[in-house]
């Protein structure tokens, strides 16, 4: 089901609380890339981006290629430092 993009990231971003909650963990940065299919829409006189996971990763003629969405979070807000860090 197709849903706004900014759902979709605060879902992700729901569920990554909810690992720390259950598993009593302090997560200080995540990074992600995940396939995903983009819609623009014309709503309310603006463009809305529509977002979807692909229901298979199938590759076929009928199937278009998913875009990749690089997700990157940090708990301190600086993820270009964090990557510095973990690769000097």
């Amino acid at each position: 089901m197709f849903r706004e993009l900014s759902h979709l990231l605060d879902e992700l971003h729901d569920g990554l609380v909810a690992i720390q909650a259950r598993e009593g963990l302090q997560l200080s940065g995540v990074e992600m890339v995940l396939p995903v299919e983009l819609r623009p829409v014309l709503r309310d006189g603006g463009c809305v981006l529509l977002a979807e996971f692909p229901r298979s990763t199938e590759v076929n003629a009928w199937t278009p290629l998913a875009s990749r969405l690089v997700l990157a979070w940090s708990s301190d807000g600086d993820v270009d430092a964090d990557r510095a860090e973990a690769n000097p």
